[in-house]
């Protein structure tokens, strides 16, 4: 069993980082470690938490239960989330 404090936790936000992004873990994790990939906790206007990620170019935010990438509309899940319509924090 894992003993490093939040190993769970972050391996979760690096699996839904990757998910958003179209990409691998180990692609995650690897523009971490070079800078190319930021993450930052905020509020939207909804005052709902979620992580700004910014890859290269790319603009993401992952909230529990749902992904919006540039150009979704913030009331509606991206269109391969499975949050189901409800049930989850992304506020439906």
């Amino acid at each position: 069993m894992e003993s490093r404090e939040m190993y769970d936790e972050i391996n979760a936000l690096v699996g839904a980082v990757a998910k958003a992004l179209d990409t691998s873990e180990m692609e995650v994790i690897t523009a971490i470690e070079q800078g190319r990939l930021g993450m930052e906790m905020r509020t939207d206007e909804e005052g709902r938490n979620y992580v700004h990620v910014s890859f290269d170019e790319r603009v993401v935010r992952v909230y529990q239960g749902a992904i919006f990438r540039e150009g979704d509309r913030p009331d509606e899940p991206a269109a391969d989330e499975d949050c189901g319509g409800g049930g989850c924090s992304c506020g439906h």
